[in-house]
């Protein structure tokens, strides 16, 4: 841990933050875009009339003031001003749907919505049946649209901002922690939430990680080209920036060529970024079509970097790319990597100084051991206050001071932090936890996969099962090569059951992969475990008449049922079938000279299915002492064997096969698997948990 000081003296109020800069450097540019730069003191002025005018308009002390504009200058002049006008400011993506616009101006109750000749159709459209909410236009005469837009008689943000008001001065008597933003979640798992913060916790990140730890300081040039509205902007470029003094230059948009050149012309020295952007850097950067510059920090938000990524960006920037991880309702940053830091692979850092980080099991909230996955909980000065009215939600994830992150990780004996995966986002593959995050650092390893995303899709009988969606690389993807990768990384029950080819893999503005919506993704499928029989491999004929269950698997074509002990599931079920080297889908076997050897996975799936008929659907134990080979000629005779449940509904399990060649009826079956399987469900805790299941 660093031994950085806590920089109490940044928590202020943005006024007098913003006065303190106008007389100390007046003449140093704040902020910029692409049409222009304002100074210290001139944003001062700026958002001071801007404040006096909106309460002029009727904006009323702790209402609502919609921000809905792309990355431009405006966009943090908004920010501040609206806190100085002691009302509550709401910053949304200005790409939202109308719906999605409607639902959270209403939610939020807007009383001003600030916006930009290029939304104000759609504002227009929204705001059609509320004639009560005042809209506040941004431009200039020089942007398309702006000029008939203007002459609505709409009022100005150039006009607000360059004329004191007659009748009110901005308020400035916002309280450090009186309601001050208001920040909406992604919604990628529901509808979204309002998460309201304050100045001082909002502020309470600078304090205490982007200066003293980061260095961020007013000798800063940040290049910023993440969305505006979204929580890490809010944190370091808007409140960091302004708390220390810094300089910012603001991009829109996160195309790395546009990155690199401004990075250059700016000789920027801090720059937060997509793994995505820093990709596309290296790759330009190697290339010679853009020279790399020097930043002194680069920062990863939204998710973190694999770790040829890393390597990669440390040979070609002499620097090292700073994984972190915080989230909106902890008023950032959580953990972070320090710049002069050693490199732990995976980890997102340590924890902040004056937070306290605790893992904790799901189930039972009790702590875990040392080394041990569990949910991240957290204490600390720059908690939200709540999610706007939503009592229940915010019930369900803040208690006692502490919040709720859903996220699940480790801690090394160092402190370091490696994030597991979500809760929600958890693929139960017959009763196995199977983390997204995981599969796809796997999958990111492979030669040929640009980008990877995992998600759940159900199963007949094992509920859910990984598949894959990989983004090719110029020389595209070779599946035999992805699969060994995998093969080498990744327990066999974890392995993808499809891969599909994609263009995109869809994320928020953040950068975080949207799940939900990569079952819908227009793709091609490359590999998929195979479900059906195939047409080489001989099937039983005839199974009712000789009494069997014909079970339509690839590989375990008949079941029997067999009478056991007097009792509740004193029976047991014997699952036989046959594979062959050439009839079997190559995806199950590996080579060998002589032969084939069947895949765990593929043991593993035997197991599972037949466990799945008797009733269980999770697999206790399993070990597998004796490859099964399959040899080039002829096949090999399976029988998989669920024994008799005991009191607590846990069964045996075992996996023999023989080959059939040449005599098969006197050989002898060899076993090749044992161990045990039991039902899925698991004792209630004493203490039920807010969300249980995930």
């Amino acid at each position: 841990m660093t031994d950085a000081a806590f920089r109490a003296d940044l928590i202020r109020p943005v006024h007098e933050l913003l006065a303190g800069h106008a007389a100390r450097r007046p003449d140093r540019v704040a902020f910029a875009d692409g049409r222009r730069a304002v100074t210290w003191a001139e944003l001062d002025r700026r958002t001071a009339r801007v404040a006096g005018h909106l309460a002029d308009l009727g904006l009323g002390r702790g209402e609502s003031a919609v921000i809905y504009l792309p990355n431009r200058l405006e966009t943090v002049e908004s920010y501040l001003a609206v806190t100085r006008a002691a009302a509550v400011g709401v910053p949304l993506n200005p790409q939202s749907t109308d719906s999605e616009l409607a639902l959270l101006l209403d939610d939020c109750a807007a009383r001003v919505v600030i916006t930009g000749a290029a939304q104000l159709p759609q504002v227009r459209r929204v705001l059609a049946d509320r004639p009560d909410v005042v809209v506040v236009l941004v431009g200039d005469e020089s942007e398309p649209g702006f000029a008939e837009a203007a002459g609505a008689t709409l009022p100005l943000w150039e006009v607000l901002a360059s004329t004191w008001s007659l009748r009110c001065p901005p308020r400035d008597d916002l309280g450090l922690d009186e309601p001050a933003w208001m920040l909406y979640t992604s919604g990628t798992t529901g509808r979204p939430k309002g998460v309201v913060s304050t100045q001082r916790g909002s502020l309470w990140a600078t304090a205490a990680c982007n200066a003293p730890l980061l260095g961020l300081s007013p000798e800063d040039r940040v290049l910023w080209p993440m969305p505006l509205f979204h929580a890490v902007a809010h944190n370091i470029c808007v409140l960091g920036v302004v708390a220390v003094g810094a300089s910012a230059r603001i991009t829109d948009g996160l195309a790395a060529e546009e990155v690199l050149r401004r990075a250059r012309e700016e000789d920027a020295t801090f720059l937060v970024g997509v793994p995505t952007l820093f990709h596309h850097m290296v790759e330009l950067a190697r290339s010679g079509a853009v020279e790399a510059p020097r930043p002194r920090v680069c920062m990863v938000a939204g998710s973190s970097c694999p770790q040829s990524l890393h390597e990669e960006f440390r040979a070609v920037f002499g620097i090292k790319l700073l994984d972190s991880y915080g989230s909106t309702e902890t008023g950032g940053a959580i953990t972070t990597n320090l710049p002069d830091g050693p490199y732990v692979p995976g980890s997102c850092g340590i924890p902040l100084p004056g937070l306290t980080l605790r893992l904790t099991d799901p189930r039972t909230r009790a702590e875990v051991e040392a080394g041990a996955e569990g949910e991240i909980w957290v204490s600390s000065p720059a908690l939200m206050l709540g999610y706007h009215q939503q009592p229940e939600e915010t019930a369900a994830v803040l208690s006692d001071g502490w919040y709720r992150t859903g996220d699940l990780a480790r801690q090394d004996a160092d402190g370091y932090v490696t994030i597991t995966g979500r809760l929600k986002e958890l693929i139960i593959r017959g009763g196995e936890n199977i983390h997204p995050r995981e599969v796809e650092q796997a999958l990111l390893a492979a030669p040929g996969v640009a980008d990877a995303a995992v998600a759940g899709v159900p199963h007949a009988s094992l509920g859910e099962v990984p598949a894959a969606y990989l983004v090719p690389g110029p020389d595209g993807i070779d599946v035999e090569d992805v699969l060994a990768v995998c093969r080498e990384r990744l327990s066999a029950f974890k392995l993808p059951e499809e891969i599909h080819e994609v263009a995109e893999v869809p994320r928020n503005p953040a950068g975080k992969i949207v799940r939900k919506e990569l079952a819908g993704l227009q793709g091609r499928l490359l590999w998929r475990r195979s479900r059906q029989e195939p047409q080489s491999a001989p099937r039983y004929s005839g199974a009712a008449d000789l009494g069997l269950d014909d079970t339509a698997h690839p590989l375990l074509t008949a079941c029997v049922e067999l009478p056991g002990p007097e009792g509740p599931g004193r029976w047991e079920t014997v699952h036989t079938g046959r594979l062959t080297a050439a009839g079997t889908d190559p995806s199950l076997l590996r080579r060998t000279d002589g032969g084939r050897i069947l895949a765990g996975s593929a043991l593993l799936d035997l197991v599972l299915y037949a466990a799945g008929r008797a009733g269980c659907a999770r697999v206790v134990e399993l070990s597998a002492p004796d490859p099964l080979v399959v040899p080039l000629e002829g096949g090999v005779q399976l029988r998989v064997t669920v024994g008799a449940a005991d009191a607590d509904g846990v069964r045996p399990v075992e996996v023999h096969g023989r080959w059939d060649a040449h005599g098969a009826a006197g050989r002898p079956w060899t076993r090749h698997a044992t161990g045990s399987v039991a039902p899925a469900a698991v004792p209630e805790p004493d203490e039920p948990a807010a969300v249980w299941p995930p």
